[in-house]
C-alpha cells in the first residue's frame, strides 16, 4: 500500500486515512496476502497530521472526532503484518 499525496508530502488528512483503512479491510480479507507492505511516495514516507486540515478545528473537535487516531488505529488491529517500509521524511505522526 502506497500513501500518495506527494504535494503534501503524504500529510494524513481524513481522506488518506479513510482510504487506507479501506485498503488494509480489503487485503485483510485477501487470503493470498501474507503481509501489507505500507510506503510513502516520492520524498517521503508521511509528513504526520495535515495540518492544513486541522487549522479550522479547535481542540474539542480534535479530541471529540479522534482526529487521525481513529483510523489509525487500524493499523494496530489488522491480523496480518503491516511493515513499514520508510524512506525519506517520516514526521509527526507518520
Amino acid at each position: 500500500m502506497k500513501l500518495n499525496r506527494p504535494q503534501a508530502l503524504n500529510a494524513l488528512s481524513n481522506g488518506l486515512m479513510d482510504d487506507l483503512t479501506a485498503g488494509l479491510n480489503e487485503l485483510e480479507g485477501d487470503d493470498s496476502i501474507g503481509a501489507i507492505v505500507l510506503t510513502g511516495s516520492e520524498k517521503a514516507f508521511a509528513a504526520g497530521a495535515d495540518i492544513k486540515e486541522m487549522q479550522t478545528k479547535g481542540y474539542m473537535d480534535v479530541y471529540k472526532e479522534n482526529f487521525i487516531t481513529a483510523n489509525w488505529e487500524r493499523v494496530t488491529t489488522c491480523r496480518k503484518p503491516v511493515i513499514a517500509a520508510v524512506a525519506g521524511y517520516a514526521l509527526g505522526g507518520g
